[in-house]
């Protein structure tokens, strides 16, 4: 899941109801078989921890395809991989960073991604601090030829670090907002100035030591930044009379390069597969496309590509990111809450508790590539995660009868969508 998008709020897109074929709803929703909480956790654990990290275009992305489009098989569904285009990025060598004077200290640092490279011989300058990095926290500051030193929050992490390279700093080293090992994000293009990140107790120290007189940093990235292709992988469920209407079940398969990505999200990837073995044996009317996209912590690329290419009207899309922690939640990111209001209805039907969230337009996780061609959506969510983006997002910290319960609403909504059990 896209991290520190919660709170910036983007312009809201109009949402288009679903098509004037769509029938109404069934008095109770149509009956769906009991998830498995077994069936989860071994889809979750066969992605998290005997694949791994999953970053977009890697070995264990690749490996991660090849599971999840051999699970549709398995389950009877034809299997599509939808090739799209993408900048890859990978660290050349783990960055170093430490401080140089006013005395020797080694820092922990995580390359942002799409960070570009030091020169061979590294970036050695005094450390200033900038506030958030706002255009605003440049002004009167030195920054010329420095390394600015930035707080995580309010603001893109692209916006910052574009921000510090317009002021004149020659690299950003970022902070975290809060306690724990430094989250690692995405740039979403190649920067003009390296960038990393550290926690913020390290963070902190640093500004301590401001406080007392210069600070020199030297900074050390390697990274690779090119084009590769990467697959959104399809189970499609051909609809039996308005086959050329789809309702898409998705989430996202990739991981940040530093994590398993148990929560985030193979959590979701999970649900997708146990919410198709669900309705492996049920008819429906429209065709139901199961999707683990790719991408998307490079800024909902697989997505965005199938979106944009549809093989057909995409009449409703259920999200799962992040499901395996926490209460479950269901809002979306614009005003239209058609499918939002079935997952409701759907899920008092299952004796499923389930709150609402609303987004306000940020582009948090892959519904809302949908939402921008104005499809309905409904976004299954447990909560933030602290430890997401981390190597801490390991398996041991989902709870696969969350998986699996929030399988069932989303096989619920998608069967409602797709118009009902076709007999």
């Amino acid at each position: 899941m896209k991290r520190l998008l919660w709170l910036i709020p983007v312009l809201l897109l109009a949402a288009a109801p679903y098509l004037a074929a769509q029938p109404a709803p069934p008095a109770s929703p149509p009956a769906i078989p009991a998830a498995s909480p077994q069936s989860a956790l071994t889809f979750v654990t066969a992605l998290a921890k005997e694949i791994g990290p999953r970053a977009a275009g890697s070995e264990g992305d690749r490996r991660a395809i090849d599971y999840v489009a051999d699970q549709f098989r398995r389950m009877g569904y034809g299997v599509e991989r939808q090739a799209f285009p993408f900048r890859y990025f990978e660290e050349a060598q783990p960055p170093q960073l430490t401080v140089a004077a006013p005395a020797a200290q080694r820092l922990s640092p995580v390359t942002m991604l799409y960070s570009t490279s030091t020169p061979e011989a590294g970036i050695e300058s005094e450390a200033v601090p900038a506030g958030l990095g706002r255009p605003g926290d440049f002004a009167g500051r030195p920054v010329e030829g420095k390394i600015a030193l930035i707080e995580r929050g309010e603001i893109f992490f692209s916006d910052k670090v574009a921000n510090a390279a317009a002021a004149g700093a020659v690299a950003v080293v970022l902070y975290n907002n809060q306690p724990g090992p430094p989250t690692v994000g995405t740039l979403r293009s190649a920067s003009r100035v390296p960038a990393v990140i550290i926690s913020q107790e390290e963070g902190r120290a640093l500004l301590r030591q401001l406080e007392g007189g210069a600070v020199r940093l030297r900074l050390v990235v390697r990274t690779v930044v090119e084009t590769r292709t990467s697959y959104n992988v399809i189970g499609i469920k051909r609809g039996v009379r308005q086959s050329g209407e789809i309702v898409v079940v998705g989430g996202h398969r990739d991981s940040v390069p530093v994590s398993p990505g148990a929560n985030d999200n193979a959590s979701g990837t999970a649900a997708v597969l146990e919410a198709a073995r669900l309705l492996a044996s049920i008819r429906t009317s429209r065709t139901v496309h199961f999707i683990a996209f790719g991408a998307e912590e490079l800024g909902l690329i697989g997505s965005a590509h199938y979106a944009q290419n549809p093989p057909g009207t995409i009449v409703g899309m259920v999200n799962m990111d992040m499901v395996g922690r926490g209460p479950l939640k269901v809002g979306n990111s614009n005003d239209n809450d058609r499918l939002v209001n079935a997952a409701l209805r759907i899920a008092r039907g299952q004796g499923v508790q389930i709150d609402t969230f609303k987004l306000h337009g940020a582009a948090a996780s892959d519904h809302f590539s949908f939402e921008r061609i104005g499809v309905p959506t409904a976004f299954l969510h447990t909560g933030d995660d602290p430890a997401i983006h981390t190597p801490n997002d390991t398996l041991d910290r989902v709870d696969p009868a969350l998986i699996a319960q929030a399988a069932r609403l989303a096989a619920g909504i998608a069967l409602e969508a797709a118009g009902g059990a076709a007999r």
